[in-house]
């Protein structure tokens, strides 16, 4: 799906910004796929791309299901998740690459002052490990993970609880998504909702729910300096 515009405006101005973390700003979702790919094949089985794309942006709970339901009910859930829990552990430890303008991204809506909070579907303290890990913790005055609500994306609860810690309307929140799942879930919250898509493509759905889809996060920073009366 081609991107929608960059330089249309924002409908208004942003009080703050709420990313995602997994795919969004930490290039984290291709270090998963060889994680499970590698657990899968010392289980002696396939664990085809399409799969792994059908798991990405959605919750541990849902992502059991899918397995389930791919490789039969006999399939060992605790056995596969923990060597692709552990081996994912050691490579993010080893450096995970940061998505392209994260950082310079960041940076400039500090320097502009806007506040930005994380809503991740990784649970704690495993997200605010990775993002200090990587050196972007401190950018964010709110971190909401998996940890901290009953419902996890699609729903909008942890964009909608991010948006109150910060004390901010969440309609006055730009929202950054990367999967079909977290677009689903900032855009039910009332956000401006913005697809930076990683390894899942923008669907059907995305000018639907999408402010705009946009190729890195460097053109998220266009549109917000474009925005209207922007900081």
């Amino acid at each position: 799906m081609p991107a929608l515009a960059p330089a249309a405006p924002l409908p208004r101005a942003p009080r703050a910004v709420v990313f995602d973390m997994d795919g969004t700003l930490l290039d984290t979702e291709a270090v998963h796929r060889v994680a499970m790919q590698a657990a899968a094949s010392e289980l002696g089985l396939e664990f085809p791309d399409a799969l792994f794309l059908e798991l990405v942006g959605v919750h541990r709970d849902a992502n059991t299901r899918q397995l389930i339901g791919h490789f039969g009910e006999d399939f060992p859930v605790d056995a596969f998740y923990g060597d692709a829990d552990s081996r994912f552990e050691a490579m993010w430890r080893e450096g995970v690459p940061l998505r392209p303008g994260a950082r310079e991204t960041l940076a400039w809506l500090a320097a502009n002052g806007l506040p930005m909070a994380i809503a991740t579907s990784t649970t704690s303290p495993f997200a605010q490990q990775r993002l200090d890990h990587a050196g972007l913790l401190d950018f964010f005055a709110v971190v909401v993970t998996r940890s901290d609500v009953m419902r996890p994306k699609p729903d909008p609860q942890a964009f909608l609880l991010a948006a109150m810690r910060l004390g901010v309307d969440p309609r006055d929140c730009v929202a950054v998504e990367d999967s079909p799942n977290g677009l689903a879930a900032a855009s039910a919250a009332g956000m401006m909702a913005v697809l930076v898509p990683d390894l899942v493509p923008a669907g059907a759905d995305a000018a639907r729910l999408a402010h705009a889809v946009l190729p890195d996060l460097s053109a998220v920073r266009a549109l917000i300096a474009a925005a209207p009366c922007a900081t």
